[in-house]
């Protein structure tokens, strides 16, 4: 180190520590200092030697006889500089702690199951979701279920880890792993195994290696990578492999078929058929197959809350077309689909899947006046995947063109839409007069609706705000919304309208009730907590 560097270093401990001693850092300030001593050894080593120095500054001056006349002053100076040093200790100290720490975690229990390093780019927002991990009580793992995820480099040291793009496509990492994360089309993998599925309507999804396999349309494969061989099983759809020479420019392609392998080796490129079993097959992602804990606790407190319509969709609920309310003799829901496929109630919720006809619930006749009072809408609901479909929505009954319906109300899952926001969140649109199909007060949830996890979603409309729940966390909007409207309104699930199979939601919905007042946040939480259990602090 240059004497020069040497001095300009002392100087930056010196006035970090005189700072300090002062009292005139601010938390950032503080929170930066704490970095530099942790990342940078020759920084480190200059704020010990100059908090050396002050130690034995501070002891010699002690070994002084007192000057009375100047007690007070020395006094002041005595303590803040003690201060000061006791606060250089406690931080070295600290530092030292969580270094041990971590070195006798890793030596009793090995690396952490992740490590996650986020891009540092200005602007740059989430391209996916983690939808599930092994390890679920590793509490100091940078990434859990319902995180989003930037562009950035990840280590799986062992365990599974499944991530959703916001484009569609769904990734399966096994550890160990690494991953660079780069953007909802594409990723690198620099080791280990990824599994990956691309639903029917996703676009390219490239996963880079030493062969670039790039994804043509909907496809199934794992890509394993191991020193400087890769393999590629092809196991539903068709994927390009491109054989990379030292510049990155493709020097061979190959399309991989179903029920295909290709192998990457010694600068050659071989496709071969094979056959796998379903050992051999990882099985990317597909959504457990799980159902809402629901109770007759819960169903008790919704009844006691008084809704207008409760749709539980239990066994003995479907007769033909139709849906009981649980609450009266009317306001049932009214399946119309001419797939039969498409909409299924069975096992105590209703699914919705992917239709190219118009398929949704609607209800058996539409609500007088709904919109003249406070309202309340409340569901579960559990994504098969990322995308934007429509939950629930509220139709005027009257439309100014039946081919392009209007609406009062609407949630839905919002993923890739046309309205700046955060991947998979809840969005709740109010639109009145609902004449038009532009405008309207929105609302995002603060939190996430994950893939393959139940959310409890509450939105409540009053006369001046809107109000969104989701698992109980609140998002609102204060407005001014006094009107006078008598007029009645259509029920839609599982679609944007009862015309267009467009925004068709593909999962599962359960527990639907509407109340023609405002939920209050206690009773939202009472709901919310009496299957989720109380949120854990």
């Amino acid at each position: 180190m240059t004497d020069r560097l040497t001095l300009q270093l002392e100087r930056e401990a010196r006035q970090a520590m005189d700072r300090l001693r002062d009292d005139l850092l601010s938390e950032q300030e503080f929170s930066e200092l704490e970095n530099r001593l942790t990342s940078d050894d020759a920084f480190r080593q200059a704020y010990v030697e100059q908090s050396a120095l002050d130690s034995e500054i501070e002891n010699q001056l002690g070994s002084y006889p007192e000057i009375n006349l100047k007690e007070v002053r020395h006094a002041s100076r005595k303590w803040s500089t003690a201060l000061a040093i006791a606060l250089s200790v406690l931080v070295l100290l600290g530092i030292s702690n969580l270094l041990l720490i971590d070195q006798w975690k890793v030596a009793l229990f090995g690396d952490p199951m992740l490590k996650f390093t986020e891009t540092e780019l200005i602007g740059q927002g989430p391209i996916a979701i983690v939808t599930n991990r092994s390890e679920t009580s590793d509490s100091e793992s940078p990434l859990r279920v319902g995180d989003r995820v930037k562009p950035g480099a990840l280590r799986l040291n062992r365990g599974d880890l499944q991530l959703e793009f916001l484009s569609g496509v769904r990734v399966q990492l096994i550890g160990p792993a690494e991953i660079h994360l780069l953007s909802e089309h594409q990723a690198t993998l620099l080791s280990g195994q990824a599994g990956v599925v691309t639903p029917p309507n996703a676009e390219t999804f490239s996963l880079n290696g030493p062969v670039s396999a790039v994804a043509n349309g909907p496809s199934e494969f794992v890509c394993r990578v191991t020193n400087d061989r890769e393999d590629i099983d092809v196991f539903r759809g068709e994927v390009m492999a491109s054989l990379l020479g030292p510049s990155g420019d493709t020097l061979v392609n190959e399309l991989i078929a179903s029920s295909h392998s290709a192998s990457f080796a010694a600068g050659k490129l071989e496709v071969i058929a094979k056959d796998f079993s379903n050992v051999d097959r990882v099985d990317v992602l597909p959504v457990d197959d799980l159902y809402l804990n629901s109770t007759d606790r819960y169903a008790e407190l919704v009844k006691a809350d008084n809704p207008l319509l409760y749709w539980r969709f239990e066994d003995g609920d479907l007769l033909g077309d139709r849906v009981r309310n649980h609450m009266s003799d009317r306001y049932h829901g009214q399946i119309h689909s001419s797939e039969g496929q498409s909409i299924e109630v069975a096992q105590g919720r209703i699914e919705f899947s992917k239709s190219n006809k118009s398929r949704y619930l609607g209800i058996s006749e539409p609500i007088e006046g709904i919109n003249a009072r406070d309202f309340s809408v409340e569901f579960w609901v559990r994504a098969d995947r990322m995308h934007w479909g429509t939950f629930i929505g509220l139709l005027p009954v009257e439309q100014m063109d039946p081919t392009k319906e209007s609406h009062l109300y609407m949630i839905e899952y919002a993923n890739q839409t046309n309205v700046v926001h955060r991947p998979a969140t809840i969005r709740t649109l109010f639109r009145y007069p609902p004449t038009t199909y532009e405008g309207g007060i929105n609302v995002f949830s603060p939190n996430s609706c994950t893939p393959g996890v139940w959310t409890h979603v509450v939105a409540v409309r009053t006369l001046d705000s809107i109000r969104l729940y989701c698992n109980g966390e609140l998002q609102f909007i204060l407005d001014d919304l006094d009107f006078d409207d008598n007029a009645s309104y259509e029920v839609v699930l599982g679609q944007l309208d009862s015309y267009r199979p467009m925004r068709q939601f593909e999962g599962q919905i359960d527990e639907v009730a509407i109340y023609t007042k405002a939920l209050t946040e206690q009773q939202v939480r009472r709901h919310f907590e009496t299957i989720a259990g109380t949120p854990q602090s």
